[in-house]
């Protein structure tokens, strides 16, 4: 006796694939822009941090009177003319406290030119009781000659408050 086996069911239809999804339709340009935009908010970060030490740099009694200084001492304009320029970036810090009445201390490295030469303003400064002084204030020419050096203010020399030029 032969039975006839019962049929096979039927095949299930084939499951289409799931649709695509946006980050796999869109990856091959939506990475560079993920990847520039992310690139582009750090630069813009770091440049207004750095924006924001010039400033406050540049802000400080110390920075104002190493500069108006520099530009009135008759040997520095013989030595580099005028008008005198200061460079884009200080270097150094300025810090301050409200304690004791007011200390602090500067120590700034100010690069300059004028038309017949270039160098840098070595300026060092203390705080106390909210007056500051000089400890030296030095024109450094850019080629080191030491010879050359030029002292602008002397030791205890106190720094004069210069209004800021309007923006």
């Amino acid at each position: 006796m032969s039975t006839i086996p019962p049929p096979l069911p039927p095949r299930p239809a084939p499951v289409p694939p799931p649709p695509r999804g946006w980050w796999q339709r869109n990856w091959k340009w939506a990475l560079p822009v993920v990847v520039v935009t992310f690139v582009a908010l750090v630069a813009a970060f770091v440049a207004i941090v750095l924006f924001a030490i010039r400033g406050s740099m540049m802000r400080s009694d110390v920075y104002a009177d190493a500069l108006a200084r520099a530009r009135a001492h008759p040997e520095l304009v013989a030595t580099i003319g005028t008008p005198i320029t200061p460079g884009f970036m200080p270097m150094g810090s300025v810090s301050t406290s409200t304690e004791d009445g007011g200390s602090g201390r500067a120590d700034l490295v100010i690069g300059i030119e004028g038309p017949r030469g270039e160098g840098r303003l070595i300026a060092t400064a203390d705080r106390r009781l909210g007056a500051w002084t000089w400890e030296s204030l030095l024109y450094v020419p850019g080629d080191n000659d030491l010879e050359r050096i030029i002292r602008i203010a002397e030791a205890d020399t106190p720094v004069e408050h210069h209004a800021l030029p309007a923006p």
